[in-house]
């Protein structure tokens, strides 16, 4: 399909423009129904994070392109042509496209908090100790170019069809704004919104500087996997507008500025912090029920 083709070549230029336009929405929605008015110095941080989405995206179109081919060609010498090879009808092929891409995600996200050199880049994003919707670009460049070459390289062996793959893309650039976002939704919104897509409330408790809230709700733009996988968690402890973000790293300490952020996985930290929802022996921290509901 040349039109299809043509989406694609042009797909990164597509999703910044869908982000700026985006990040311009949510942030007159956001000082319309803020959740939590202190958000301390905004302008800073969405200095901070802005630049970071900048040099990441500089960083990808410099090296990505030979990366992805290589992850392409290593990922489709399978030899067989996964979910697009089949002959079932296209709705259903996108469906299950966009379903294994954000399983993918989600396993991805996992394994940020899980393995610890990987998680020394993912606790970039986690150091925002407010949130809002420009906290969705707030990424290490070397850990978005990983997760980009993992995804290709999963996306290639499993055979997702291209146009699958253009939806997925906007849908979660669009959606990782709206889970951001410094947002109140009207209980009951939130409430039978989050059985269909990860909401501001519920992407919260992702962010608290919890061990055992941080490691829940991993989900990209659906709810379903971290219920699925019993990562869910419905409400933090302390509530949404008293618990605090951000990493343990970094508490009560001058948050470091852009050039601080990309050296902080190379930095070895003042006292050693496990990932989020880790002990400092790696192990797993229970939540109770009631957080599972």
């Amino acid at each position: 399909m040349p039109f299809l083709n043509t989406l694609l070549e042009h797909l990164e230029l597509i999703t910044h423009a869908v982000l700026a336009i985006g990040l311009g929405v949510f942030a007159w929605l956001e000082i319309r129904r803020p959740r939590a008015r202190d958000q301390g110095d905004k302008g800073s941080r969405w200095q901070v994070n802005i630049t970071l989405y900048v040099i990441g995206a500089v960083f990808m179109a410099l090296v990505f392109e030979r990366l992805s081919e290589g992850a392409i060609r290593l990922g489709g010498s399978l030899g067989w042509g996964g979910l697009a090879a089949t002959d079932w009808p296209t709705w259903v092929k996108v469906v299950l496209g966009v379903m294994l891409m954000d399983l993918f995600q989600y396993l991805l996200h996992v394994g940020s908090h899980y393995v610890p050199w990987w998680w020394r880049l993912h606790k970039i994003h986690h150091s925002d100790t407010s949130m809002d919707a420009s906290t969705s670009l707030r990424h290490h460049p070397l850990e978005t170019l990983l997760n980009a070459f993992v995804l290709v390289l999963l996306l290639a062996a499993a055979g997702v069809p291209v146009y699958a793959i253009l939806l997925y893309a906007l849908l979660q650039q669009v959606h990782g704004l709206f889970c951001h976002a410094n947002l109140a939704l009207p209980p009951v919104v939130d409430r039978w919104l989050r059985l269909l897509v990860i909401t501001p409330d519920m992407h919260l408790v992702h962010h608290s500087i919890r061990l055992d809230e941080g490691n829940s709700n991993f989900g990209m733009v659906f709810p379903w996997w971290d219920r699925l996988f019993r990562s869910y968690c419905a409400q933090p402890a302390q509530g949404l507008l008293a618990m605090r973000l951000g990493i343990d790293e970094l508490a009560d300490r001058a948050k470091p500025a852009t050039l601080g952020l990309l050296a902080l996985p190379f930095v070895v930290p003042r006292q050693v912090s496990a990932p989020a929802g880790q002990t400092p022996a790696g192990k797993r921290i229970r939540r109770s029920r009631r957080d599972r509901r």
